[in-house]
């Protein structure tokens, strides 16, 4: 949106004060060049400073700059040139109705366009034709773009989700993911688990596709009830789920023993878990909770843990040393991180990425 907002505004700045001057000839630039150029300078700033913008920062600028146009008309009236200037609207419902709900796009559309037909009223040169041909592209251009927008969106939507369990699956997963990274001055606790259903070629051989199949649906079906509003769970692969929580490590994985239990009679779980810093790359982060899951399963399987050092590649002594491992047994989790005890003290909080 920031980018999209910054070049429009840019590139319709320029055009608007090259137009002026062109159309002025030898006289001094008019209301119409000067708004222009503060147009542009508006569109490098917006960019310069994206990192603090924010939605309803858009919601203000749609109007501010449906105004400054129509204040540019006023000034600087040129008859049908004017009305050319006044076609920028058509810009700005292309916009509003990319970003927003029809609702909210309808009511930029609407103010907008009110506003340019109120300052071409006082612009000599520009008749009736002329208004109802502006509103009708202003219109026409907001239901194409708002149309062809939305089918993208749901196309993309579709392409990113698992056809089997309704999950994200792994484009759609890492995506989400890549967006809730935080960033270096992000605070609060986040956590990323890879959740590993134990013998599930098993299942499959000995029960067949289809039986594997429903015990895949049935696990995303009881996690997903599980998991705190702020969660992400999605298909990663196979018999492999990506979780990402708003908690500590050692919440998350009282979180995924959580979601062992909810497996049914007989079935289970193997999870790698690790926390999230602020400039965390994603593919560190899963490597280390996939160095986690591993470390796991070598200890047992049906059990959590908590990433550490030790779970490192070049570590000769890993599985030599369970006693150093300390893992909490068919369903805890530990590592350096925290006690082992804390994968299962405390209340899962349910704060927001």
């Amino acid at each position: 949106m920031v980018w999209t907002t910054s070049l429009t505004m840019v590139v319709c700045g320029a055009y608007t004060a090259t137009a002026a001057l062109v159309r002025g000839g030898a006289s001094p630039p008019g209301g119409a060049f000067w708004v222009a150029v503060a147009a542009v300078v508006a569109g490098a700033l917006i960019a310069l400073g994206r990192r603090w913008y924010r939605t309803w920062h858009y919601h203000l600028l749609q109007p501010c700059t449906g105004l400054a146009v129509a204040l540019g008309l006023h000034l600087d009236g040129g008859g049908a040139a004017s009305a050319a200037d006044a076609s920028l609207c058509v810009v700005l419902a292309a916009l509003a109705s990319f970003f927003f709900p029809w609702t909210t796009a309808g009511v930029h559309v609407l103010v907008n366009t009110a506003l340019m037909v109120l300052a071409l009223q006082s612009v000599p040169g520009v008749g009736p034709g002329d208004v109802v041909a502006l509103v009708g592209s202003a219109v026409t251009a907001g239901l194409l773009v708002g149309t062809l927008s939305r089918l993208t969106t749901t196309a993309v939507l579709a392409a990113e989700l698992d056809a089997l369990t309704g999950l994200p699956n792994r484009r759609g997963t890492q995506r989400r993911l890549l967006e809730a990274l935080p960033t270096p001055r992000a605070a609060g606790a986040l956590s990323l688990a890879i959740v590993d259903l134990d013998h599930f070629k098993q299942v499959n051989d000995e029960l067949g596709h289809a039986a594997g199949d429903d015990l895949l649906c049935r696990a995303a079906t009881s996690w997903t009830a599980l998991l705190p509003p702020a969660a992400l769970l999605g298909r990663w692969g196979g018999d492999e789920f990506v979780l990402l929580a708003p908690l500590d490590p050692h919440r998350t994985a009282a979180l995924v023993d959580g979601l062992r239990a909810a497996l049914p009679p007989g079935r289970s779980c193997t999870a790698g878990v690790t926390g999230l810093a602020g400039a965390d790359h994603l593919d560190a982060a899963l490597g280390r909770a996939d160095q986690a899951l591993y470390a796991a399963k070598r200890a047992g399987r049906g059990r959590t843990r908590v990433w550490s050092p030790a779970d490192a590649p070049g570590q000769p002594w890993l599985d030599s040393q369970p006693s150093m491992r300390s893992d909490s047994g068919s369903s805890g989790s530990s590592g350096p991180e925290a006690p082992s005890s804390g994968a299962s003290s405390g209340s899962m909080p349910t704060a927001a990425i």
